[in-house]
């Protein structure tokens, strides 16, 4: 029994929304597991901005306490503790 061009077709056509779908649930899965995870962390990036190609600032929140980090070709290094409630301010 040979199948119509139409239906061979369509039955690609549905196997193909399947796997799209099930490919988006489950990313959407894992970017929730991502952000529900995140809140646990003792360690987050707060912002990141590119000096240069090889310079790079850091801001990173350990628990209650900023850090400044700079990396670079000579590795990273701490430049400064900032205060909570000047970060705080300067983010809003």
């Amino acid at each position: 029994m040979t199948w119509p061009f139409w239906a061979a077709y369509g039955l690609r056509l549905a196997v193909a929304a399947l796997v799209l779908a099930a490919l988006y649930a489950g990313a959407r899965a894992l970017r929730g597991a991502r952000l529900r995870s995140s809140a646990k962390r003792c360690v987050v990036v707060v912002e990141t901005t590119m000096l240069s190609p090889q310079a790079t600032l850091h801001l990173l929140r350990v628990g209650e306490r900023y850090l400044l980090l700079g990396s670079g070709s000579g590795g990273i290094s701490m430049l400064a503790e900032l205060e909570p409630c000047d970060v705080r301010s300067a983010i809003r």
